[in-house]
């Protein structure tokens, strides 16, 4: 690890390695490293005795700061790790760490324990353009000249529950994103926004999916993508801005939209295509029902208006109806109507 002039160690870790003498290290391609010689008492009692002898640093317990405050622009990062996985290396299934950090907590434990923190204080200006990210993951799929890259994430979270409980009264999370405002105020601009997803590239290339949700061979998702809390939103879906060669929502056959639902999933009224027909169902099945050729099927119809004509040469267009208390009326060509009288029984 090599570490720059520009850092500066906290005083307490400062003199726990002013007089430290690490051993010399040189490495040959598969062979062990070599050590140079040199009495284990150089080392001091801070140091992990595990890895004295094998020419790899260690520090047994404490705390380690690295600060760093440039003068001016610096390019350099604070803190590099290097790994480099040549061909033909590493082992099917097997997970290789560049970084790793591990943490624990024990069944008493109250504090949060976060086990990778990036924290950024930002107060650049807003008008200078800069893009200033706490966290950042990227990866580069880049030809191999020998075939098809394989699959690539710039960022992998998981929570996987080993606790064996049917119904946690706790969560576990892949992942969560926060954002909030430290004041009463508004967001006429909408500039808080809880997740981007920005696809593209140049001009032309395809994105398959912005979003994609997919589970396991018999596992079962509750709720693909839920609204909850205990604040508003104005609207829940917002597809106003954006343009579509398709339709924003896509249902496959026999999919419907349920209506009038309660957050455990109940509902009484479905909106959907049931293979054969556009329906609209109750709680008791079909009431109104649409086919591709136009025909309607209604349990009842009713007009609230039923505007009848003055006469017989009032505009209207053929298939057009109305009536009142004397007469139903029907118009059979433009601006042509006839009317049948109507009898108690």
């Amino acid at each position: 690890m090599h570490l720059r002039t520009s850092l500066t160690f906290v005083p307490c870790l400062f003199g726990l390695l002013e007089g430290a003498s690490l051993p010399a290290v040189a490495e040959a391609p598969g062979q062990p490293p070599i050590v140079a010689t040199e009495a284990a008492s150089a080392w001091l009692p801070s140091f992990s005795r595990n890895v004295q002898g094998t020419g790899l640093p260690g520090i047994d317990g404490g705390h380690v700061f690295l600060w760093n405050q440039p003068q001016g622009f610096d390019p350099v990062s604070t803190l590099r790790v290097d790994r480099h996985v040549p061909n033909g290396s590493g082992e099917a299934t097997h997970t290789y760490k560049a970084l790793w950090a591990l943490g624990s907590t024990g069944p008493h434990n109250a504090g949060y324990e976060w086990t990778i923190t990036g924290e950024l204080h930002n107060r650049a200006l807003a008008n200078t353009g800069a893009q200033n990210v706490a966290v950042n993951g990227t990866i580069f799929k880049e030809p191999n000249g020998i075939g098809p890259v394989g699959p690539s994430w710039a960022g992998n979270f998981n929570c996987v529950d080993t606790t064996t409980e049917a119904d946690p009264v706790a969560s576990c999370i892949g992942a969560e994103i926060d954002v909030s405002a430290q004041s009463p105020t508004t967001d006429r601009n909408r500039q808080r926004v809880g997740l981007q997803i920005s696809t593209g590239g140049i001009p032309g290339a395809h994105t398959g999916y912005g979003i994609l949700m997919g589970n396991l061979t018999g596992s079962i998702t509750d709720r693909a993508i839920s609204f909850q809390g205990e604040g508003t939103y104005g609207i829940g879906i917002d597809a106003a801005a954006a343009r579509f060669t398709g339709v924003p929502l896509l249902l496959g056959s026999g999919q419907m939209i349920a209506l009038d639902g309660t957050r455990d999933g109940a509902f009484s009224r479905r909106l959907g295509f049931d293979g054969r027909d556009f329906v609209y169902a109750g709680g008791d099945g079909p009431v109104f029902r649409v086919s591709d050729a136009g025909r309607v099927e209604a349990a009842s119809l009713r007009e609230v208006r039923p505007q009848p004509p003055a006469s017989s040469r009032d505009r209207c267009e053929p298939g057009e109806h109305a009536w009142d208390s004397a007469y139903e009326y029907r118009c059979v060509a433009r601006n042509r109507w006839k009317r049948a009288a109507l009898a108690d029984w």
